[in-house]
């Protein structure tokens, strides 16, 4: 009883300290680059794919956030954002959507990763689920406002 006591806490500790070594420098990093230019470039490249899903580029941070350091971080500065209105209900309501589905992908990964799991795949299908959901209810939600707008 006590050797699997012992065993498990030993197993708990190493799963903690490489869960340690994956969280602590992304959050350095992301905290890092956050100050330097980079997400205003990533942004610029990754507009064309944002404009698809309904996003403006004043979404890039919030998104970019949530993808790499998870929905709480991603849902701080949704709601900063919210607060300074900077970005329209519907705006807001996709970027919610596509962080449900795919937040924290490198964190997320990495510990699966560790875990045994295989990587690509998990980044696949969730950036994959992620994006269709969320450009498929822009277009369900713009095709709502037309009508709207047309009086139906």
């Amino acid at each position: 009883m006590m050797e699997a006591l012992f065993s498990a806490t030993l197993g708990a500790l190493a799963l903690s300290a490489k869960l340690l070594l994956i969280i602590v420098p992304l959050v350095t990093a992301f905290e890092v680059l956050r100050y330097l230019p980079v997400f205003r470039r990533a942004g610029n490249a990754v507009d064309p794919l944002m404009r698809g899903m309904g996003l403006s580029r004043e979404a890039a941070v919030p998104l970019f956030t949530g993808i790499f350091l998870g929905i709480a971080y991603g849902a701080g500065i949704i709601i900063r954002i919210a607060q300074e209105k900077r970005l329209p209900r519907r705006e807001l309501f996709l970027l919610g959507l596509f962080l449900a589905t795919c937040h924290a992908v490198v964190e997320d990964t990495l510990i699966f990763v560790v875990l045994g799991a295989n990587g690509w795949i998990i980044l696949g299908v969730r950036i994959f689920i992620a994006v269709g959901l969320t450009v498929v209810l822009a277009h369900l939600w713009a095709r709502r406002e037309k009508k709207s707008a047309a009086g139906e």
